[in-house]
């Protein structure tokens, strides 16, 4: 099983007491970017796409602009559904695991915390994801110091793919299949 800086059930657990009016902040009326914040993300996207497929790369941008709430919208239910069944859940399962923390600064977050207050948010989501590791006799904990949240998938293909083999030998050592 591969997490990529994941949320879980305790999150507040291991987050500093400011954390919870931070999410607050971040989840209330947020307004609608305005034409040089839509031209300065383009711009950003662009960038952090840049090896993409020319035929592929403006739709994907044009998409992710358009439909740049819909993260938002997604965890709206995270502490008043999601975390309640992750809890009814149990335990995670004893297979091979490996989670990755995303230690990179986080723009969304920039927008409302210090860099005080993100750095203890980082520490505390690196606990965390070492505790879930920790959680399995199979789990290994695997950081990423320059990879943002939303995009660790794009900016380290190469870690994760790594990491996707890893797991594969891992589980075919240990005669459980695939079974990732």
């Amino acid at each position: 099983m591969l997490l990529l800086d994941p949320g879980h059930e305790d999150i507040f657990d291991y987050l500093p007491a400011e954390a919870a009016e931070l999410n607050e902040q971040m989840s209330s009326d947020i307004p609608e970017l305005t034409a040089e914040q839509l031209e300065q993300s383009r711009t950003a996207l662009a960038e952090l796409y840049a090896e993409w497929p020319p035929a592929v790369l403006e739709p994907l941008i044009e998409n992710r602009l358009a439909l740049w709430r819909t993260g938002l919208a997604e965890a709206a239910n995270f502490e008043s559904e999601l975390y309640g069944e992750l809890r009814a859940g149990g335990a995670l399962p004893d297979v091979p695991l490996i989670v990755f923390t995303a230690m990179g600064r986080n723009p969304y977050w920039a927008q409302f915390a210090s860099e005080e207050l993100e750095r203890k948010l980082h520490e505390g989501l690196h606990a965390m994801h070492a505790a879930m590791a920790a959680s399995v006799p199979r789990g290994e904990h695997r950081t990423l110091d320059d990879a943002p949240h939303q995009y660790l998938q794009v900016k380290h293909a190469d870690a994760l793919a790594e990491a996707i083999g890893d797991l594969v030998g891992n589980s075919r050592r240990r005669g459980t299949g695939a079974g990732i």
